[in-house]
């Protein structure tokens, strides 16, 4: 039995304790919240709550959750590990490389591990255009766009707030950056190019757009904003053989196609009046496309927990490691480096 101490009881907080609840093998012991209104709502729950973290490290708990504003994880991480405990960190991991280098210092010389929680790489639309992609059904694959788009306008609570690390980069941006790596593992990316704004939450980026190209030439678009009243797809990949498009996050809403092999794209043309817009972009005859299924994927939300709980119990190793999160982490550098400066920016990563 793995017992799990949780720092940080608010949204997110409660959300682990579901997944933990989900699992035959842990159960949580303690929450350490320096707010009282959180504590009561953890003692409802039948958990031990702590207003100090000295005395909450002191808990008998073997994995510690950090659940909090983003400017903690770091030191929170530091002190759990020194403390004896393994740590899961909501993403992002930390806030700079810098602040990395002292989290994987202290994982090296405790032997306690630190891991993110990067459970979007088992999102079902991530995994059915992994499956695409892959597969080579649409060809070699020179252009992936993902994006995220929301339409409340702001950002609000603490990631509204530019001292606690909040704006959507640091949010949502580790998610398809994570994604990006993990598809095209282990190649680099050799530069990135980022346009980051503040269009109606002042403090804080709301909208971003980077653009990472990678050593075997495909280009990768990652983009997030918190207001777009019209809907775009969430994934478009583009292939020399075939196009894949992935409306939402179901995995399911979309569509994929590719040409047929013995078809060439000017046939289709070929005694037709009607050409659209112009011969160039002349729609293909029917006859000439060939509609690919969308790979259904079965629900793995429960494959990271798994993982970690046998992590815990030093069966396996972790599955988001420590060199991807560095990779992750130097793409979001990169990314305000680019923006500030407006410049792409040539990298090894």
């Amino acid at each position: 039995m793995i017992k799990v101490g949780i720092i940080g009881f608010g949204y997110m907080g409660h959300f682990h304790l579901k997944k933990v609840l989900s699992c035959r093998d842990a159960r949580v012991c303690a929450v350490f919240d320096t707010d009282e209104e959180k504590r009561a709502l953890a003692e409802e729950e039948g958990i031990q709550a702590f207003a100090g973290l000295e005395e909450f490290l002191r808990s008998d708990i073997d994995l510690v959750v950090i659940a909090t504003p983003n400017q903690w994880h770091a030191p929170y991480a530091v002190a759990a590990m020194e403390a004896g405990k393994d740590v899961l960190c909501e993403k992002p991991a930390v806030l700079s490389v810098r602040e990395l280098d002292e989290v994987s210092a202290c994982s090296r010389r405790t032997g306690k591990f630190f891991t993110v929680h990067q459970q979007r790489r088992w999102d079902p639309d991530y995994r059915a255009v992994c499956d695409v992609v892959r597969s080579g059904e649409i060809g070699h694959v020179t252009t992936i766009e993902s994006r995220v788009f929301g339409e409340r306008g702001v950002c609000f609570g603490w990631r509204a707030d530019p001292e606690s690390g909040g704006g959507m980069l640091y949010d949502w941006g580790v998610h398809l950056i994570d994604q990006i790596l993990m598809l095209f593992e282990p190649l680099k990316v050799k530069s990135v190019y980022a346009r980051i704004l503040s269009v109606l939450t002042p403090a804080v980026d709301d909208f971003f757009e980077i653009t990472m190209l990678l050593e075997n030439g495909v280009c990768a678009r990652v983009a997030v904003t918190t207001f777009a009243l019209q809907k775009m797809p969430r994934w478009f990949v583009f292939g020399d053989r075939g196009t894949m498009k992935l409306n939402d996050f179901s995995g399911v809403v979309g569509g994929a196609a590719r040409i047929r092999e013995q078809v060439q794209g000017f046939d289709s043309v070929v005694g037709q009046k009607d050409l659209g817009p112009s011969r160039t972009m002349a729609p293909l005859h029917p006859d000439m496309l060939e509609a690919l299924p969308i790979p259904k994927e079965e629900d793995m939300q429960m494959e990271f927990w798994d993982n970690l709980l046998r992590a815990a119990r030093r069966e396996e190793e972790p599955y988001v490691r420590l060199e991807q999160i560095y990779r992750q982490m130097r793409v979001v550098e990169a990314a305000f480096l680019s923006a500030r400066e407006n410049r792409v920016v040539e990298t090894e990563i």
